[in-house]
C-alpha cells in the first residue's frame, strides 16, 4: 500500500466526464493512507451535523410566505457542501458553493454561499468545474494528486444541450405526470437551445475560456479522456492509478466500472445520465454545421489537436437525422424553435454552470458578506430578498462556529478537550439557541471522537479511533458501518467482517471514507454536484 496520504483533487467542466473521474478516484482511497486527522474529522462531523441549517433557515423563509409544496431544491443542494463549488476569488481562504432554488409560477436563482475551504475535505475527493490554474497553483493543494477530465470539446457542447439539471430534475420528479417520455422532454428543450445561437454561443464561450485556461496548465493534472474510459476502461482505470501511485488489481478496475458504466451517477439529480448516450461520436447525430462553425471560430482545434482528438468535420448535410434536419431549417429560416409548452420547465432548465448569460436578461447582484444572489428571474423580488437574508445570516452564523474551530489546536488531548468546551461554549447563544439538542449532541459525540482518537493512538496507533463497530445501515447489498472514524461500506458477499479483527484494505468492493455520505456515494454511485 502507498505509504503517502492520498489526497485526490478533480477539476473538470461539466459533461466532460467529470462525475465520471470522481467517482472512479473515490475507489482508489483504500489504497492508501486516509487523509486528514482528527481536525478533519471533526470538521467532518460538525459539517455532517450542523450544514442542514443553512437550508432549514432557507425553507422557513418561504414557509413564512406560504409556500411549501411548490419550492424546488433538490437534496443536493440542501447539503452545506453542496452544488458546483470552486475557491474563492474574492476571499482567500474560503469555497463558494453554488445552490440551484425555484418555485413552481415564480422562476428560479442561483445562491453562492460561501464557507472556509477546509470544508471541501470533507469529501474524500475535492472536486470543482472550474478555475483549474488557481488549483494547480495554489499553494494549499500543493501536496494534492490533481486530476483532469477532459472530452472532445463538441461531446461536451452537444452533451451540454441536452443535459437536463438538478432543479429541473426534481421538477420533473414530481410535478411531470409519470410515463411523460423523458427523451422527447430532452429533445424539444435541444431544440431550443440548438436554435437559438445566442444561448449556445454562451455555452461556447464558457468551454473556451475553460480550456484556454486548462491548456496552459495541463501538464500538472493526471488526464482522464472521457473517450478512453468509454472506449478501453479497464486499462485506463490502471493507468490513472498507476499514475497517482495507487496499486490498483485489473479485477478491482473491473469491479469499479461495473458500477460506472453508464449510470446515473449524481445522487437525487436523477436525469444527469441520459438513458442509451454516452456514446463516442454521438454528437454527429445532432448538432450541425452552423454550430461546428461557430466552435472553429472559437479556437477550439488546436487544443483538441493538442488532446489527440480529430479536427472539427464539416457534416454531410443530406446524411442529417431528422433532428438535425429541424434544427436546420430553422437556423436557415432564422427562426428559434418555440420555447416548451411547460414555461417551468423551460425556465428550470436554462443552463446556470456552464453558460455566459449576460446576453439574457437576468437580475444579477453584488455579494454580501458571506452570499451572493448570482442569477434570478425570480418574479416575486421581497420574497427573493428574504429567502437572501435568511441564507446570509445562517451563513454568518455557521462560519463564525467553523472559523472558531479552524483556529483551535488538536494535536493533543487536553489541548483539544478544552478547545472544544470553549468552543461550544462561545457559540452557545448564536448557533446553539438555534440548534438546540442537535448541537449539544453534536458536542457530546465530539468529546468521544477526542477521547477515542488518542486512546486509539496510544494502543493501535496505525489504525485511529477505538470502540466497537456500528452497523450505521444497509444500502443495497452493502452494510455501512461505522469503526475507528471511518465508515466502511462492507458488500453481503464478503460474509461475516470483524473490523476490530481485520484488515479489509483492498477487498473487493470495500469501500472507506471519513464520510458517509461518499460511502454512500460509491456504493451507489452519486456526487452533490
Amino acid at each position: 500500500m502507498n505509504s503517502k496520504a492520498f489526497k485526490p483533487l478533480v477539476v473538470g467542466p461539466p459533461r466532460s466526464g467529470f462525475a465520471l473521474l470522481c467517482s472512479a478516484v473515490i475507489h482508489f482511497v483504500p489504497f492508501a493512507p486516509e487523509k486528514g486527522g482528527l481536525k478533519q474529522k471533526l470538521l467532518n462531523l460538525f459539517v455532517d451535523r450542523f450544514g442542514p441549517f443553512i437550508s432549514e433557515h432557507i425553507e422557513r423563509a418561504f414557509t413564512r410566505r406560504g409556500i411549501s409544496k411548490d419550492l424546488i431544491y433538490n437534496p443536493n443542494f440542501r447539503l452545506m457542501v453542496g452544488g458546483p463549488k470552486w475557491l474563492s476569488r474574492h476571499r482567500p481562504g474560503f469555497a463558494c458553493f453554488r445552490k440551484y432554488l425555484g418555485v413552481r409560477g415564480l422562476g428560479d436563482f442561483t445562491l453562492i454561499t460561501s464557507h472556509p475551504q477546509d470544508v471541501l475535505d470533507t469529501y474524500e475527493v475535492v472536486h470543482s468545474h472550474q478555475d483549474p490554474a488557481l488549483w494547480a497553483d495554489h499553494p494549499d493543494y500543493a501536496d494534492y494528486t490533481r486530476f483532469a477530465s477532459i472530452r472532445n470539446p463538441v461531446g461536451i457542447l452537444n452533451s451540454s444541450v441536452f443535459s437536463i439539471n438538478a432543479l429541473t430534475s426534481e421538477y420533473i420528479q414530481r410535478f411531470v405526470p409519470a410515463g411523460e417520455d423523458e427523451e422527447r422532454i430532452r429533445q424539444e428543450l435541444a431544440l431550443y437551445k440548438f436554435t437559438d445561437l445566442t444561448f449556445f454561443e454562451g455555452l461556447v464561450r464558457f468551454l473556451a475560456d475553460y480550456f484556454k485556461e486548462f491548456m496552459a496548465c495541463k501538464d500538472r493534472f493526471i488526464l482522464l479522456r472521457w473517450e478512453d474510459l468509454i472506449g478501453n476502461p479497464i486499462p485506463t482505470l490502471q493507468h490513472l492509478a498507476q499514475a497517482a501511485d495507487i496499486p490498483l488489481p485489473p479485477e478491482y478496475a473491473a469491479q469499479i466500472w461495473k458500477k460506472l458504466d453508464h449510470v446515473n451517477l449524481t445522487g437525487h439529480h436523477l436525469h444527469n445520465y441520459r438513458k442509451g448516450k454516452g456514446k463516442v461520436g454521438d454528437w454527429k447525430n445532432w448538432i450541425t454545421n452552423e454550430h461546428l462553425d461557430m466552435i472553429r471560430g472559437y479556437g477550439f482545434e488546436p487544443y483538441m489537436k493538442e488532446l489527440g482528438y480529430d479536427p472539427i468535420p464539416t457534416l454531410d448535410e443530406k446524411a442529417y437525422t431528422p433532428f438535425q434536419q429541424k434544427v436546420s431549417q430553422c437556423l436557415k429560416r432564422g427562426e428559434i424553435y418555440p420555447e416548451y409548452p411547460d414555461a417551468d420547465l423551460f425556465n428550470f432548465a436554462f443552463n446556470k454552470s456552464n453558460l455566459v448569460s449576460d446576453k439574457f436578461p437576468f437580475k444579477r447582484f453584488d455579494w454580501k458578506e458571506w452570499t451572493q444572489l448570482e442569477r434570478s428571474s425570480f418574479k416575486d423580488d421581497r420574497l427573493e430578498q428574504e429567502v437572501w437574508q435568511a441564507a446570509e445570516e445562517a451563513t454568518g452564523t455557521l462560519n463564525a462556529f467553523f472559523l472558531d474551530f479552524l483556529q483551535g489546536e488538536y494535536e493533543r488531548n487536553e489541548t483539544a478537550r478544552n478547545h472544544l468546551d470553549r468552543l461550544f461554549q462561545a457559540h452557545e447563544r448564536g448557533l446553539g439557541s438555534f440548534l438546540g439538542p442537535v448541537y449539544w449532541d453534536a458536542s457530546a459525540r465530539a468529546r468521544d471522537m477526542i477521547s477515542g482518537f488518542f486512546q486509539s493512538e496510544r494502543e493501535t496507533p496505525e489504525k485511529g479511533f477505538g470502540a466497537d463497530p456500528v452497523l450505521v445501515k444497509t444500502l443495497a447489498d452493502y452494510n455501512i458501518v461505522f469503526y475507528r472514524g471511518k465508515y466502511y461500506g462492507l458488500p453481503h458477499g464478503l460474509g461475516e467482517v470483524r473490523l476490530e479483527r481485520e484488515d479489509v484494505t483492498g477487498r473487493p468492493g470495500v469501500v472507506q471514507s471519513s464520510s458517509p455520505q461518499e460511502v454512500t456515494a460509491s456504493i451507489s454511485p452519486g456526487s452533490s454536484e
